[in-house]
């Protein structure tokens, strides 16, 4: 699925040569809510926020476009049978993005993938997932800079609420 999106990604990269490119980067909270199991069967329970972060880049025409980014969840800690456990959360995503543009103010929503790995840190265990990943979010367009605010559910129980900014190239 992961060759699928990825492929599809290339082939809509033509269409959006003549547009405008933007490169950004957003800071904000993740929130974490999952379940893990280890290879002996031991289920790991992570519900938390921690400090989450992305850059992202992006291209499109007047109302849609494509968006990729790579993103860090955090670390969110657990304690089971005693022992203290922590999860990392990372990974990197496509997606389509629709825009809604009134004047400076611009509304968006955007549905792809994430692919996500986790990691479970005094197990070594390492897991990696595909998940459907939507947003929505909003944002001022001052010239060639742009500031946004957004929320997206990752899947899984995965999701980020962010304030970024990006430049247009």
């Amino acid at each position: 699925m992961k060759k699928v999106f990825l492929l599809a990604a290339l082939l809509l990269i033509p269409l959006f040569s003549w547009s405008q490119f933007y490169v950004g980067g957003s800071v904000g909270n993740s929130f974490i809510n999952t379940d893990l199991d280890d290879i002996s069967g031991d289920s790991f329970k992570f519900d938390g926020n921690s400090f989450g972060w992305k850059v992202f880049a992006g291209t499109g025409i007047k109302f849609m476009g494509i968006e990729g980014s790579y993103r860090s969840l955090g670390k969110i800690k657990t304690n089971s049978g005693g022992e203290a456990y922590s999860v990392v959360n990372s990974g990197g995503d496509i997606a389509l993005k629709g825009n809604i543009n009134l004047g400076p103010v611009v509304a968006f929503a955007k549905g792809g993938v994430f692919f996500s790995t986790e990691k479970i840190k005094n197990l070594d265990l390492k897991t990696n997932s595909t998940n459907f990943l939507w947003g929505l979010g909003a944002g001022l367009d001052l010239g060639g800079l742009g500031v946004r605010l957004e929320y997206e559910s990752l899947g899984k129980g995965l999701s980020m609420l962010t304030l970024g900014a990006a430049i247009q190239l």
